[in-house]
């Protein structure tokens, strides 16, 4: 006869980012776009919830990140309330990180809400408020605790909240923990996003100590699944709701678990992820060398198609590269695709083919090539030799590559030939 089984479904997101600042770096929109694009991140966050309900999962974890503290509208934050209240009475656990801590002139805050006017949070809405770790009871499930703590200022914690037992005596069948903080892995591994900012760090035997049967994770905007030295998964980060940059490539979405409880007390926790996000950030590099423009467009749309684009909805960055005739200009090809796009970015980090001619040694032109190609391959040979000088003057200072004066040279070069400098994008 086979033991009878129990599971609890849940369904967890974090570092939504809510109302952040969509400009970053090349990625630049219009004052109308931006507001687009914070409309999209709050349809993304309800739609998550949506999921959550439609697939009547027992909770909702979100592990922090829902919000930026210092540019948080109002309305975005009625609209967070009003949301969760539609999926009652699923609980949707809150742990603040450090872009939304739990402070006295947050949203969070049901006394803030008040002196603004706001409704209270609805009561599915279980926010943690303390800077020490708390165990709930889940409302409807007494074999089931959750545990999490909250930032209570805004920045980065340096404390190893992992490093010692937390709550023991509290626990149930099913304990899950929320933690919002920067997983450390072995000497020479490491995770790109926590090597810019490092916070509540914890490696996996911390985690693993502790004992939970499923840890939630937020702050790394990847997608990763945490397991111990046997293999067993003990935790994961479903990596940021949406992404904003091009750091943040590629579908973004939400987890679904399920952990199941068999009659001798052990647990097994699967997870699916789920795109969630409908403005996906890809990235696109196209070689135009030797194209005419007509071939050009077709290795664009083709290098689209592979990687699964969808131009009516994605924020694609094009990378232009190679070489082309100085003659001819990509400038009016993009401009005659770039409505077929949500939005697009072109970088062009193309060069006109000025070297393959040939010019009279008496010119200007084969003069300031010759002197430029030699400052090339000084400043190289100094780079590898005094990396803490300037490659051209020795002095202290910023390097100078040898790909910088090559930039100089081709912008030279357009000077001299064509009487102007069209300004590309480089590095």
């Amino acid at each position: 006869m086979e033991s009878e089984q129990s599971s609890f479904t849940f369904v967890q997101f974090s570092d939504v980012h809510l109302d952040t600042p969509q400009n970053h770096g090349v990625l630049s929109y219009s004052a109308a776009k931006c507001q687009e694009r914070y409309a999209d991140f709050v349809e993304c966050f309800v739609l998550a919830l949506v999921t959550a309900k439609e697939r009547g999962v027992d909770a909702v974890f979100v592990p922090g990140g829902l919000w930026n503290q210092e540019t948080i509208r109002a309305q975005t934050a009625g609209t967070v309330l009003e949301a969760i209240e539609q999926i009652a009475p699923i609980p949707v656990y809150i742990s603040p990180g450090e872009n939304d801590p739990y402070t006295i002139d947050s949203p969070y805050s049901s006394k803030f809400l008040s002196a603004l006017g706001m409704r209270p949070w609805p009561q599915n809405a279980i926010i943690f408020n303390s800077n020490s770790f708390k165990t709930l009871t889940h409302p409807a499930r007494k074999d089931v605790t959750i545990t999490a703590r909250a930032y209570k200022r805004k920045g980065s914690d340096s404390n190893r909240y992992l490093s010692e037992a937390i709550n023991l005596a509290e626990r149930s069948m099913i304990n899950i923990l929320l933690h919002h903080g920067s997983l450390e892995l072995e000497e020479g591994e490491e995770l790109p996003h926590f090597r810019r900012k490092n916070t509540t760090p914890f490696t996996i035997d911390e985690l693993d100590n502790q004992r939970f049967t499923y840890a939630a994770l937020g702050h790394s905007h990847e997608y990763l699944e945490v397991e111990n030295e046997e293999d067993l998964l003990i935790g994961a980060y479903s990596g940021c709701l949406m992404g904003r940059n091009f750091e943040e490539l590629g579908p973004r979405g939400i987890i679904h678990g399920t952990i199941t409880l068999a009659e001798d007390g052990s647990t097994t926790v699967q997870l699916e992820p789920i795109e969630a996000a409908r403005n996906r950030i890809m990235y696109i590099s196209v070689d135009i060398t030797g194209l005419d423009l007509e071939l050009i467009k077709e290795e664009i749309f083709m290098m689209m198609e592979e990687a699964d684009v969808h131009p009516d909805s994605d924020i694609v960055g094009l990378s232009l590269e190679g070489r082309f005739s100085h003659d001819s200009s990509t400038r009016e090809l993009i401009e005659e695709i770039k409505d077929e796009f949500y939005h697009l970015v072109v970088m062009d980090r193309t060069r006109p083919d000025y070297l393959s001619e040939q010019y009279d040694p008496r010119t200007t032109e084969h003069k300031f090539i010759e002197k430029m190609l030699e400052s090339i391959q000084e400043a190289e040979e100094k780079r590898m030799t005094s990396p803490v000088g300037d490659s051209l003057t020795g002095l202290p200072g910023s390097m100078i590559s040898g790909k910088t004066i090559e930039d100089a040279l081709y912008y030279g070069l357009d000077a001299l030939k064509n009487k102007k400098v069209t300004v590309r994008h480089v590095d």
